[in-house]
């Protein structure tokens, strides 16, 4: 056996490391460096799609989203300019002094820059209801940011240094935070760790055993929800801010060429499909959500600022005489929300579906309901969309029988 042992050995090291040439094993490698290089995910562009203009778009504009009043733009840029005055001396001036401490402590210039980016989300948006702490940890190479404790925000150095200079980015990172804490997840996710801890302590037979890996795979699927619905309320947060959501896709852009495997213990989503959450969601988002986030701005005041005692994170205060909070859209809301703008985007698949949603006894419903059949009938000329027009104009004018847009479909088709 040893005899054996030996030739064997020999053979295995006269082999030849690598049949080709060093130029086959370069083009065999690129066949994986296609799917796994990173640039192209690092520098990857989601402009919103255009939509095809060339069939008419009908709208007598029954339906009213917002009444936010315009803002006069010299008015709002001379506030603009009285809050830089103060941005650039009581504030910078708070967070420029010296603490000494031995825990980590990140230069003013980021205390600075974090605040400026989360004060303006929080005064566009009305979230100024009680004090928000914004913290910077130390870590090398842990690229994250998290929150908790209903009003703490914090980010790792990680990330901090790879957007310090990319405002839309960090503003997205923030706003996603925020997101968690107006939505109630901290609460949703104390509520699951309960359950699932109860039944673990309880458990005497396989059955129980069984029953636990469930409720956790179902607990980690509501925290993959928990971030989609983040990331939109994080997207929403920033346009109204006047962030350019564009730019703001470089934090998930950024994620997706991080190390990122599905299994089946993931409490987050796969980032690509979070991509393509924000794509599908940012359609839906009115344009005078920046009118409206540059009202709130208009009529409130500067935030204070203040070191915090534990030496890595601020405190944004909390505006004493704001009148106006922050309100989450209903359900009813947001479905009139979706429905009207895929309608407008010419989404009219999306469009029948969330007005239908809303419900068929409204006559306004059914009438973009007809509108919508008409318009897919006209590109694809599809007789299945035409008679779905006639039958929502119908009942329209069963609900709103003397209406002159409703008669004027029926007419058309």
């Amino acid at each position: 056996m040893k005899k054996i042992f030996v030739i064997f050995l020999i053979t295995v090291i006269n082999l030849p490391v690598y049949a080709g040439s060093y130029l086959d094993k370069q083009i065999k490698a690129t066949k994986k460096n296609v799917k796994y290089e990173s640039v192209q995910k690092h520098t990857a562009k989601y402009n919103m799609p255009t939509a095809d203009m060339k069939i008419e778009l009908k709208d007598p504009h029954l339906i009213s989203l917002s009444s936010i009043p315009t803002v006069n733009e010299s008015e709002y840029k001379a506030k603009l300019a009285k809050d830089n005055t103060i941005y650039n001396t009581k504030i910078k001036s708070a967070l420029g002094k010296n603490m000494q401490s031995i825990n980590v402590q990140p230069a003013a210039v980021d205390f600075y820059n974090v605040y400026r980016i989360a004060e303006r989300l929080i005064r566009a948006n009305n979230l100024d209801y009680m004090n928000w702490r914004i913290a910077i940890r130390k870590s090398e190479d842990d690229f994250n940011a998290a929150t908790s404790s209903a009003n703490y925000i914090y980010i790792n150095t990680a990330l901090y240094d790879s957007f310090y200079n990319k405002p839309d980015a960090m503003a997205f990172v923030i706003a996603h935070e925020m997101g968690h804490q107006i939505l109630g997840h901290e609460q949703r996710t104390a509520e699951m760790n309960t359950r699932i801890n109860k039944l673990r302590s309880i458990s005497r037979s396989s059955y129980d055993g069984v029953a636990t890996t469930i409720l956790k795979k179902k607990y980690l699927a509501e925290l993959r929800d928990m971030e989609y619905v983040a990331d939109a309320m994080g997207a929403e947060l920033m346009t109204r801010a006047g962030y350019d959501m564009n730019k703001g896709m470089e934090a998930l852009t950024f994620m997706n060429a991080l190390p990122n495997v599905k299994t089946l213990s993931n409490d987050h989503p796969m980032t690509d499909k979070r991509i393509e959450s924000i794509m599908e969601i940012r359609t839906t988002f009115p344009p005078d959500w920046v009118n409206e986030g540059k009202y709130n701005i208009m009529n409130s005041n500067v935030l204070d600022v203040k070191k915090s005692s534990d030496r890595v994170s601020i405190v944004i205060s909390q505006d004493p005489n704001a009148h106006k909070y922050y309100q989450p859209e209903d359900v009813q809301t947001k479905l009139l929300r979706i429905a009207y703008a895929s309608y407008q985007n010419r989404n009219m698949q999306n469009a029948i579906k969330y007005f239908e949603k809303l419900g068929e006894d409204n006559y306004v419903n059914c009438l973009y309901i007809s509108y919508a059949n008409e318009y897919l009938y006209k590109q694809t000329q599809n007789s299945k969309y035409l008679t779905a027009a006639k039958a929502a104009a119908e009942k329209a004018k069963t609900l709103a029988p003397s209406d002159k847009y409703v008669q004027e479909q029926i007419d058309a088709l």
